[in-house]
C-alpha cells in the first residue's frame, strides 16, 4: 500500500427526501445532493467505484481520490440519487443488506420510518422511548446513564445530538436486541403503525438492484441482517451474516462479489478474516475517526452530513 494510498477516503450517504419520499433526520434533497457533488469535485478527484477499486488493487490511488458510496439500497436512492449520478457520470458503491429482500427483513429501517412518520420530530420519540426505558427499571436506568456519561460515546460521530448517543446506548449496550424489540413493538402498535406500508416504501426491488449493476455501480456485501454490533457476534454467526449476503447477491447480479461496509462501522479481527477469506477486497468503515489505514478492509468513510456542515460554514462566511 502506497503512502498516498494509506489515507484516501470514501464518502457515505443514506436517506433522501422528495415529495414520495419524507424528509427525515439527516436526509438529503436532490439540491443539496447536487452541491455536495459540485463541492467535491471542486475539492477532491472523484473516481467511479470501479475505478477507484482498480487504482486501489494497482496501488496507485492519490490522497486526493474519493469515491461514493450508499449503504441500505433505500429506495430513496433510487429515486433521488441514481438521476443525478447520472447526470455527474458517477457510478458508486451500493452496500446491501440480503434481509430488506426478505419476507422477515431486519427492522432498522421499519423503525426509523416509524419515528420519522408518527412522531412531530426525533426529540419527542425519544422523550417516550426514554420514559419507558426509564420506567422499567429507574435504577438500573441511572446505572446506565453514568456509563454513558463516562464513555464519550459515539464521539467519532459529531453530527449525532446527546439524545441520538443516548439512545444508541441504550439500543446497543443495555437494551440489545429482544428487550429493544419489544419495546418499538409496543411503541407501533400504541400508534397504531402498519410495518406492511414501511417495507413497501423502505428498500429497492431486486430488479432495481440488477438495474443499477449494469449501469455500471458497483453492489457490495453489508451483512444479512444488519447488526449494529457485529464484533459482539461469534464467529460462526458473522461468517453466517455475510455467506448469506454473498451467496444471495452474488446470485442475483451473476459475478463474484468483491466490495463491503461495515453495518455501523462495527467490526474486530474476525470479521477481517472471514471477509479476506472471501476474497472481499476492499471494504469501508463509517468514519474518519481513523484516517490511517491498517487494511484494505478499513477505508474511512466521511459522512455526508460532515460534508454538508463544512459547505454551510464556508458560504456563511462568504
Amino acid at each position: 500500500m502506497s503512502n498516498n494510498s494509506k489515507f484516501t477516503h470514501a464518502v457515505m450517504f443514506h436517506h433522501f427526501h422528495n415529495k414520495e419520499h419524507m424528509q427525515a433526520q439527516g436526509s438529503l434533497s436532490s439540491s443539496d445532493f447536487v452541491e455536495i457533488i459540485q463541492w467535491l469535485n471542486n475539492n477532491h478527484n472523484i473516481l467511479s467505484a470501479d475505478e477507484y477499486l482498480k487504482k486501489f488493487r494497482n496501488n496507485s490511488i492519490k490522497k486526493s481520490d474519493i469515491c461514493l458510496s450508499f449503504d441500505d439500497s433505500l429506495k430513496c436512492q433510487y429515486d433521488i440519487a441514481i438521476p443525478i449520478l447520472k447526470r455527474f457520470n458517477i457510478k458508486a458503491f451500493f452496500f446491501v443488506y440480503s434481509s430488506a429482500f426478505s419476507d422477515s427483513p431486519d427492522p432498522l429501517e421499519i423503525y426509523r420510518y416509524f419515528r420519522t412518520s408518527l412522531f412531530i420530530n426525533i426529540d419527542e420519540f425519544y422523550d417516550d422511548f426514554f420514559h419507558i426505558v426509564k420506567s422499567q427499571n429507574i435504577q438500573k436506568y441511572s446505572t446506565e446513564y453514568l456509563k454513558y456519561k463516562n464513555l464519550n460515546y459515539l464521539s467519532e460521530f459529531p453530527f449525532y445530538s446527546e439524545n441520538d448517543k443516548w439512545f444508541r446506548y441504550l439500543r446497543d449496550k443495555y437494551l440489545k436486541g429482544e428487550k429493544y424489540k419489544l419495546i418499538m413493538e409496543d411503541l407501533m402498535l400504541e400508534k397504531n403503525f402498519d410495518q406492511e406500508i414501511a417495507k413497501k416504501h423502505l428498500w429497492m426491488s431486486e430488479k432495481e438492484l440488477v438495474k443499477i449493476e449494469k449501469e455500471g455501480h458497483l453492489i457490495g456485501l453489508h451483512s444479512y441482517s444488519h447488526p449494529t454490533q457485529m464484533s459482539k457476534l461469534t464467529r460462526f454467526e458473522q461468517e453466517l451474516e455475510y455467506s448469506k449476503n454473498y451467496n444471495h447477491l452474488s446470485k442475483l447480479i451473476g459475478k463474484p462479489i468483491t466490495a463491503m461496509s461495515h453495518p455501523c462501522g462495527d467490526y474486530n479481527k474476525i470479521t477481517l478474516e472471514i471477509l479476506s477469506n472471501m476474497n472481499i477486497e476492499i471494504g469501508f468503515r463509517s468514519s474518519m475517526s481513523i484516517l490511517d489505514i491498517r487494511s484494505s478492509l478499513e477505508i474511512p468513510r466521511e459522512d455526508h452530513t460532515n460534508i454538508l456542515k463544512k459547505i454551510r460554514n464556508e458560504n456563511n462566511n462568504f
